[in-house]
């Protein structure tokens, strides 16, 4: 399995990398083609590499954040699975919606689709939100759901672990659904 990690956090990423120390052997050999400090060294590592099976992104990042960065992936890298990493405690919710809320959310998702569109085509325009987590910010919703509407495979809260890579790849190989390893996860 070829792998690329990206936080901006030296200490976070040293810690991605040795939690494949711990990992399970059932999940095989893990190449790790690269290791990225904003989202716009993730996108050229995996250009550059060809396909890669698993990126592991820090959400906030300098130059481009990881809600862009997946954006890109997912629209030239399909096969690519995302996993979006936070220690955001905004992260998360466990409200249900009431009708209300759910039509003023799929305005925005709708508002947030224009900024992705600008995000795919690299094409910034002055004066307008550029990047997927500034627009999530602006319109107040839950980066967890907007990495689900994008795509992503998962959302797993911060610190990582050994214990918390397993858990991924288990549910990885076993799950089409969106994996979401909370604070709750064995550290």
């Amino acid at each position: 399995m070829k792998v690329v990690f990206a936080d901006d956090e030296p200490l976070m990423l040293s810690r991605m990398i040795q939690s494949l120390e711990g990992l399970d052997p059932q999940f095989g050999p893990v190449e790790i083609v690269g290791e990225a400090c904003d989202g716009k060294e993730l996108i050229n590592i995996v250009e550059l590499n060809g396909p890669v099976d698993l990126v592991i992104t820090d959400m906030r990042m300098p130059v481009k954040d990881g809600l862009s960065a997946l954006v890109y992936l997912r629209e030239k890298h399909k096969q690519t699975k995302v996993i979006l990493l936070t220690s955001d405690a905004t992260s998360h919710t466990d409200f249900g919606e009431s009708v209300e809320e759910m039509i003023e959310n799929e305005k925005k998702f709708t508002m947030l689709e224009k900024i992705a569109a600008r995000v795919r085509k690299g094409q910034p325009e002055p004066g307008k939100i550029n990047s997927i987590l500034e627009g999530c910010e602006k319109l107040a919703l839950v980066p967890k759901d907007v990495a689900a509407f994008f795509g992503a495979r998962g959302f797993v809260r911060k610190p990582f672990s050994a214990a918390k890579l397993n858990e991924l790849l288990g549910l990885l190989g076993t799950s089409g659904s969106f994996i979401d390893i909370d604070v709750h996860s064995d550290q």
